[in-house]
């Protein structure tokens, strides 16, 4: 799949979505036989779909030579964290210092390596992000129904009660990165093992703004897309299994990345709506008026 505008993008999705939309049974009650099922998206932008994958920065492999390798971070994760929190206590005064779990996505804000993977529930966010870098690459958009992926890999269906959620993700930080339980749960069949899905809570403006959702890895480390079978791969012909869409790619071409930008930004998508106060005003303004920018003719 591959899209070369705003348009095009939209388009996609809404046929993504009607494909992928089916009638299903509710169970026995008889007032509620059948219903309708309608996915649900979320996002992920890559701006060189050659170079990044679906994992965690702290989980990517690192090649030792002569056939050996390992996870970049996996065993420093909660020494990582702890750094980056002696570091940062000073400065995030109104979260306590024993909520891990917060403090690991607080990390993941501020670019430290977690095995957190941002998503976000707006697909405009997620082609900014895919075309705001590597001009001289093609980007990718990744697309994760994500009621298809807990009913396909959690055995869950329907909404995931919040309660539940609360828990299984203080199960991974305690577990898997406060007592570094490496490789102890793969296989355990009360252990959480795929990566979950959640919603965090907004403590920054910006992350409402990106509408963030994150995805956590649990006991197996592995890319995203080597977990899911290509038979669930989303395709954009109308689907005769429609019950099996879960994960999808579109491509953007390199050379389609800055006309999209400026699309993006008709419809009020920039930096400085990504990233609100000063910091954005000056991406903003800095790219406005960027040598490149000017010579090629494009304004924003």
């Amino acid at each position: 799949m591959q899209i070369k505008s705003v348009q095009e993008y939209i388009t996609l999705i809404e046929k993504l979505k009607n494909n992928y939309t089916y009638s299903t049974s509710l169970g026995k009650n008889p007032l509620f036989e059948r219903g309708t099922y309608k996915p649900h998206f979320i996002f992920r932008g890559h701006s060189n779909d050659k170079k990044y994958n679906l994992l965690p920065q702290v989980l990517r492999w690192n090649d030792l030579g002569n056939g050996a390798a390992c996870t970049a971070f996996s065993q420093l994760e909660y020494n990582i964290l702890k750094d980056f929190m002696a570091e940062a206590c000073r400065f995030v005064r109104d979260v306590p210092t024993n909520d891990i779990p917060a403090w690991l996505e607080i990390a993941q804000h501020y670019g430290v390596p977690t095995r957190l993977l941002d998503f976000t529930e707006n697909p405009l966010i997620a082609l900014y992000f895919a075309c705001s870098k590597h001009n001289d690459e093609d980007a990718s958009v990744w697309i994760i129904d994500e009621y298809a992926y807990n009913k396909k890999l959690h055995n869950e269906v329907g909404l995931v009660q919040a309660a539940k959620s609360q828990d299984i993700v203080g199960q991974i930080v305690y577990k898997e990165i406060v007592n570094n339980d490496y490789m102890l749960h793969v296989g355990n069949s009360e252990y959480i093992q795929y990566p979950w899905i959640y919603k965090p809570l907004y403590r920054e403006e910006r992350m409402n703004l990106q509408s963030s959702i994150f995805m956590i890895w649990g006991a197996i480390r592995n890319d995203l897309k080597e977990l899911i079978p290509e038979s669930d791969f989303m395709k954009e012909q109308e689907a005769s299994n429609a019950d099996h869409g879960i994960i999808c790619k579109i491509l953007i071409p390199a050379n389609k990345k800055e006309g999209i930008l400026q699309q993006l930004n008709l419809l009020g998508i920039s930096e400085k709506f990504i990233y609100p106060g000063m910091d954005g005003v000056g991406k903003f303004i800095n790219e406005k008026y960027s040598s490149e920018r000017i010579r090629k003719g494009n304004t924003i």
